[in-house]
């Protein structure tokens, strides 16, 4: 083979490496069109802001499916704000604001799609996002008056019924 068909081989291979990385980002998107996008940031006065990493969010219950729909899909440092209606975080250079009417539930969890830490080293906002939806936050330092302060925006579980 010489080396002008070698180099076509391999540019040939490269191009479909591509085109099958768009066709999975393409059918990616496609199957997330139900989540919708999150609400930008509310003029409020925070109650508490707190530095934190942003790991994820997640299909709710699927801690390996990541969503990548309106830039949720990348890890970054944010800040965490909670205000009594609400948290705000700035995720992937992107401001969201979750309402505390969305908000689920606030619990720890230790590991999501690409991230391990000790036990309970990272806060789930579970919420609502037309789509039910986990958001993995990691607070840096002492996350006890965050993980307070979240769950008083969550609704009280009700008697008997099970988590």
């Amino acid at each position: 083979m010489s080396k002008e068909a070698f180099a076509l081989l391999c540019a040939g291979f490269v191009a479909l490496l591509a085109l099958l990385a768009a066709l999975g980002i393409w059918l990616r998107r496609r199957r997330q069109r139900d989540i919708a996008a999150p609400l930008g940031w509310a003029d409020v006065a925070p109650t508490l802001v707190v530095p934190a990493l942003y790991v994820a969010t997640t299909r709710a219950g699927q801690p390996y499916e990541r969503v990548f729909a309106h830039g949720l899909g990348f890890r970054g440092r944010t800040e965490l704000a909670i205000d009594a209606e609400g948290a705000q975080l700035l995720a992937d250079r992107r401001q969201v604001r979750i309402p505390a009417d969305r908000i689920r539930s606030v619990e720890r969890a230790t590991w999501t799609i690409d991230r391990v830490v000790e036990p309970g080293g990272m806060l789930v906002i579970a919420h609502d996002l037309d789509a039910p939806v986990d958001t993995y936050l990691r607070i840096i330092g002492d996350d006890t008056e965050a993980l307070a302060a979240l769950r008083a925006l969550a609704p009280a579980p009700q008697e008997g019924a099970t988590p």
